[in-house]
């Protein structure tokens, strides 16, 4: 089966502030640490017929949808938490891989998300200020990811976009595409990048990790996982590991057939 997978490692890098709403606290939004799956596997095969509908606002139809994508996506996290990213190590090719523009440039950006404050006035407060005389706008705040937030994830299938508008507010991000070679495998891993719990075979065991609550699904950090994975090794030598989601649930960008 690796031989039919066109297995890449994707860094995509932002070219202004990031948002999406995974944590609500109230009046306060905020991004999570890592970008979901599925909200990488809409963004990437936006221009499939049969998903477009998925991203016009409307609910999406994961069930309906995931089968038909022609590009898989993982999770993404910061290029930093790579996990066998060490300081002076040849790991740091990572960072000379990160593309502005139309050059591969040796920095990339990591801030702290930056806080964004709004206040707005609905009907019934609006009648309520009225009624009492107040001044009393709803006010709250979220926070967004800096330009130049860079992050890695993995993708199977179809070749994908250089560019794609990721998030709530459609956000511009290159994107440098790295093939990987690939093989096949059935043991016990360390997955290096963030793992959708809900796309896992029963098969494939959970030995350890913690869990990061992201809806729609919750996402695995860290974690070492028992069954079918695929090993993957980069131009640099550099070894990678994602586990084999459910079998069905992503027939096109998995080669499975109808």
């Amino acid at each position: 089966m690796s031989g039919d997978l066109i297995v890449n490692l994707v860094l995509m890098t932002c070219h202004d502030y990031l948002f999406y709403a995974s944590q609500d606290y109230g009046a306060v939004a905020r991004p999570a640490s890592i970008i979901g799956s599925y909200a990488l596997m809409y963004a990437i095969n936006r221009q499939t017929p049969e998903v477009r509908r998925a991203v016009s606002g409307n609910k999406p139809h994961y069930d309906e949808d995931l089968p038909k994508m022609r590009v898989y996506a993982t999770p993404a996290a910061f290029i930093d938490k790579f996990p066998y990213y060490q300081s002076g190590s040849k790991n740091q090719w990572l960072d000379r891989q990160v593309q502005l523009g139309g050059t591969l440039e040796q920095t990339w950006h990591r801030g702290s998300p930056e806080m964004i404050t709004w206040n707005s006035i609905g009907e019934s407060l609006l009648d309520k200020m009225k009624q009492d005389n107040l001044n009393i706008p709803k006010v709250g705040a979220y926070y967004k990811h800096p330009p130049m937030s860079s992050f890695y994830f993995y993708t199977i299938g179809e070749p994908i976009p250089r560019i794609l508008r990721i998030g709530k507010k459609y956000t511009p991000a290159r994107l440098n595409v790295i093939p990987l070679k690939t093989e096949v495998k059935s043991d016990l891993f360390q997955p290096t990048c963030p793992v959708n719990v809900a796309d896992l075979p029963e098969r494939t065991q959970i030995r350890s990790g913690s869990i990061l609550m992201i809806p729609p699904t919750p996402v695995l950090m860290a974690c070492e996982l028992e069954g079918e994975y695929l090993e993957c090794r980069d131009p640099n030598g550099i070894i990678h590991c994602l586990p084999r989601p459910k079998k069905g649930r992503f027939k096109e960008s998995w080669a499975e057939g109808g």
